[in-house]
């Protein structure tokens, strides 16, 4: 289709060959300027949910009167829930995609005259990401950890995601592009990252690298999965953004009762050491408060051949106030929407 892919964020794994154009929808320039210039969409593996404003709403409704829709959908009643559709295609995307793919084969389409400003201002964008992202901090500013932790994503990982504002900072400052990304978007769960490593781990036989990037609160919902992974001998690194608290919580607490609040029930002990509770359960450990020290324990613990847990303490304060891109993501929720 020599076309823009817009990831909705439950579909942020990249096909392999396209990963230079494509980008998260609302966290990149280069996604909404796409989005609005569209005259056509097709829809693939999406109920084009509340993430995506329903297809219709915030960044689709300019040139909304221009724009056809092609949906690719299981469930006939599942048409035009959302938003009305002027091509519905019924059936399993496996089945019906390669079945438009050989129908363009002869007549490949010539790309949009923006396409490749488009490309050429996403890649400047993460790599002045990569630049600025605060350094220096100890703790860890968790942009510079998301920066870090993602450089040393192996090219053919797993990537398992996990936390609130650990993942907001994800979409935003991750360099890397993984081919397979394991992240519960829907119902807002938290807890899921652990198992649902191990599960691709075990699915996949062990054979390739995974890593988990995650808060700490979300990664002890289930810590206990540690030993499964230890006792499979799972190539799992876990890199645990450590900030003793609900972070989006204590980030609610703060605007909605301004600074100095009693944050009550979500913070808990500094002296927690999640790398020690790994090595509890026969994990490689490793424990980190500076940025120059993320990329060589993470290579280490890769290289320890164990199921290995990274502690990375990062700045409270930091992790709480300054998610980046939060006013779109609060969108989601028509909070803040115009």
């Amino acid at each position: 289709m020599a076309c823009p892919v817009i990831q909705t964020s439950g579909g942020t794994s990249y096909i392999e060959g396209l990963e230079d154009r494509t980008w998260p929808y609302g966290f990149s320039p280069s996604a909404v300027e796409a989005v609005v210039e569209s005259d056509l969409c097709l829809a693939i593996g999406t109920e084009l949910g509340e993430p995506v404003h329903y297809g219709r709403g915030f960044h689709w409704v300019e040139n909304e009167a221009n724009r056809k829709w092609i949906l690719v959908e299981q469930n006939a009643e599942a048409i035009g829930v959302n938003r009305p559709i002027d091509v519905p295609l019924i059936g399993d995307l496996r089945a019906i995609v390669p079945q438009l793919a050989d129908a363009l084969a002869d007549s490949p389409r010539t790309p949009s005259k923006e396409l490749d400003g488009w490309i050429e201002r996403d890649a400047q964008r993460l790599a002045e990401l990569a630049d600025t992202a605060p350094s220096g901090m100890s703790p860890v500013h968790p942009a510079r950890l998301v920066v870090e932790a993602t450089k040393e994503f192996p090219a053919d990982g797993i990537m398992v995601r996990d936390g609130g504002a650990t993942t907001i900072f994800q979409w935003t400052y991750s360099q890397a592009k993984p081919h397979d990304v394991m992240w519960n978007q829907n119902f807002g769960h938290l807890g899921t990252g652990l198992p649902y490593a191990v599960g691709a781990s075990v699915a996949d036989g062990g054979e390739r690298p995974v890593m988990l990037l995650t808060g700490d609160s979300s990664f002890m919902f289930h810590i206990a999965e540690l030993e499964t992974a230890a006792r499979l001998n799972l190539p799992l690194v876990c890199v645990v953004a450590v900030d003793y608290a609900w972070g989006l919580e204590v980030g609610v607490y703060k605007r909605t009762f301004g600074q100095g609040s009693r944050e009550t029930g979500v913070h808990w002990s500094t002296k927690t050491r999640l790398d020690k509770v790994g090595e509890g359960f026969g994990c490689h450990g490793e424990y980190v408060e500076r940025d120059e020290d993320i990329a060589p324990a993470i290579k280490r613990a890769f290289a320890s051949g164990k199921t290995a847990v990274v502690h990375v303490a990062v700045d409270p304060k930091a992790n709480s106030e300054e998610m980046p891109s939060y006013a779109e993501f609060r969108t989601w929720y028509a909070e803040g929407m115009q």
